[in-house]
């Protein structure tokens, strides 16, 4: 299938994650167990010829998902013998069937009722496009070259985004998104190098837009390390839309670029009126935010005054928060920073190191920890840090950079991890291999 075509099924059942896809697979999976019985004609039964029946189970679609799958993420299936083993494993089908099918016999083979059809799937329009792919399918020397970790990055890699398929970072809703020819500017403008973007800021005629259009621009800013920029476009926002004050994203931008500026106080203070205003409605990502603020405020603060009560005080303030958070998602973002400040606080009052680190490994093992970009690619290296694996550390930095998508990794990417590692070395870990992989993240730059 081509690039169209997979996006297409992927819109479909509105997969945009890996675990969404195996969700997928699983359901239909469950569907095709002889004892699941939700239909009159049951497609299970080998009699059966209702072809109504097969759509209904959405087979067709199940085969391209399984064939995406496996193609493209499932690195143990090696070819077409391991494929059939894991079809007779999964789909409760007869091996001879199976191999009927994959092998493409009896293609034109009419299904009679009341006659065993040796194809299990009689949906003519999928075995004739199933047949014209099966040379490409089978190809064991291109399959499964490449071992995609997300649905993301297996998009933009095998499609590289244009103005026609690019899609904006935010847009709340269908009635108030930015029109066709803002999208395409939008891209025009963002989609270089930061110093041509930077120019492009300077530009009056590209500042003039909807306030969806200038809010895009100004989260394209924040990530590319413009924060002046990006400030500047949010104020252009307000003059646009009053209402925008009152958006949590919007919010959430400002917190962030204020923090950016070490403005921490007027960050805290924007994030807990959010919560405020927002009591039964929990926001993970607000909590976070606020976690982080109050942790940098902290140190910001201790750097003036040298108050190590006041310090204590903080870090387990925003470590709380942390810990609410991840206990309420199971998220590793959450559950990295806990780690963080438990080996902070430990540091400073000098507590038992071991016990944090058995904590640690236990609280990691439970969160939903799946590499799929930079974030959770870095934060599984970071935690290895913290607890002492220092060459496991530097060997998924080897190992493993190099299969991420680099178009996906911004300068605020890079300078927060630096500036949380940088942080814990300064202050509580001045071990050389610590210092080492601070340098050779930094070389990261060269590599973008």
């Amino acid at each position: 299938m081509n690039y169209e075509a997979i996006k297409q099924i992927l819109d479909k059942f509105n997969i945009t994650s890996l675990s969404q896809l195996e969700e997928q697979l699983e359901y239909y999976i469950n569907a095709l167990d002889p004892h699941y019985d939700d239909c009159g004609d049951d497609p299970i039964d080998k009699d059966c010829t209702n072809a109504n029946c097969y759509e209904d189970f959405f087979l067709p679609d199940c085969r391209k998902l399984i064939e995406i799958y496996n193609k493209y993420f499932k690195k143990d299936i090696a070819n077409r013998k391991h494929f059939i083993e894991y079809l007779v494993e999964y789909t409760n089908t007869k091996q001879s069937s199976i191999e009927n099918y994959l092998y493409c016999r009896s293609c034109n083979q009419q299904i009679r009722r009341g006659t065993q059809a040796s194809l299990k799937i009689p949906n003519s329009e999928f075995k004739t496009d199933f047949c014209k792919n099966l040379a490409i399918k089978f190809d064991y020397k291109s399959l499964f070259e490449t071992d995609y970790t997300s649905i993301k990055q297996f998009l933009n890699k095998e499609h590289k985004i244009t103005s026609e398929t690019f899609i904006p970072k935010y847009s709340e809703n269908k009635e108030d998104a930015m029109i066709k020819d803002e999208e395409k500017k939008l891209f025009d403008i963002v989609h270089t190098s930061k110093e041509q973007f930077q120019e492009n800021l300077k530009n009056e005629e590209n500042l003039t837009g909807s306030e969806q259009y200038l809010f895009n621009l100004a989260l394209y800013a924040f990530e590319r390390g413009l924060t002046d920029e990006a400030m500047m476009l949010l104020e252009r926002v307000v003059k646009i839309s009053q209402e925008y004050l009152k958006k949590t994203e919007f919010l959430q931008l400002k917190a962030k670029l204020l923090s950016n500026q070490q403005k921490d106080k007027e960050a805290i203070t924007i994030l807990k009126e959010l919560i405020s205003d927002n009591k039964s409605n929990i926001d993970a990502e607000t909590y976070n935010l606020l976690a982080a603020s109050i942790k940098r405020d902290a140190f910001n603060e201790y750097e003036k005054y040298s108050d190590e009560k006041a310090l204590i005080e903080k870090l387990n303030e925003a470590k709380d928060i942390y810990y609410s958070v991840y206990n309420l998602n199971k998220d590793y973002y959450p559950a990295l920073n806990y780690i963080y400040l438990q080996f902070m606080l430990t540091h400073i009052n000098d507590d038992d190191l071991d016990s944090v680190i058995n904590e640690a490994k236990t609280i990691w093992s439970k969160t939903n920890h799946k590499i799929t970009d930079w974030w959770s690619f870095i934060s599984n290296v970071e935690f290895l840090i913290l607890v002492g694996k220092y060459e496991d550390a530097k060997k998924e930095l080897n190992n493993h950079f190099d299969e991420l998508d680099k178009d996906e990794i911004t300068e605020f990417n890079i300078s927060s991890t630096l500036r949380q590692l940088t942080l814990y070395y300064d202050y509580f870990c001045k071990d050389q291999a610590l210092e080492d992989i601070i340098k050779y993240i930094g070389d990261i730059n060269k590599k973008i």
